[in-house]
């Protein structure tokens, strides 16, 4: 099987097969940009109104942010549960969606680059993902094009 090279593809593949195995952990840290700590920590977050909350308790920064969810979004915090070695099922997702490189947390830094260029307002996109202003420029700015965030929102429509 010839594997898709664009990120995009990739990303819609890991998707396909994270809702195959009613994983919706690994759509809302993609989707959302949640940290890979926050989500373990289910009995924190709370969905209310199509915001997800990030209690303080769950947050690296210890406090609490509210997060709105997309239309598409719904559907994987409707599958969200606590899940124990959250590491090791995020290798066996790469293993079967058939992805080589995966860099430590990069659904995340992928969710952050395309929210910050979707809000096109760093303190918005800040307060999404729970950062300063300083670190999005630093990390995130300008590393993908509007077309790409594009098809980026477009797999959770």
């Amino acid at each position: 099987m010839r594997l898709a090279r664009s990120p995009i593809a990739r990303s819609e593949r890991l998707l396909t097969i994270a809702m195959k195995t009613s994983w919706g952990t690994c759509g809302c840290v993609f989707a959302l940009g949640l940290r890979r700590a926050e989500a373990t920590k289910v009995d924190k977050l709370t969905c209310r109104d199509n915001y997800l909350i990030v209690g303080a308790e769950a947050a690296k920064t210890k406090t609490r942010r509210v997060i709105p969810l997309l239309s598409g979004h719904t559907k994987y915090w409707q599958r969200v549960q606590p899940l124990p070695n959250l590491r090791k099922r995020m290798e066996r997702l790469k293993r079967e969606a058939g992805i080589v490189t995966w860099p430590r947390n990069c659904m995340r830094h992928t969710a952050a680059s395309h929210w910050l260029n979707h809000y096109q307002d760093e303190a918005k996109a800040a307060l999404h993902l729970g950062h300063s202003p300083t670190m999005l420029h630093r990390h995130y700015k300008a590393l993908v094009t509007r077309k790409e965030s594009d098809e980026f929102f477009a797999l959770w429509s």
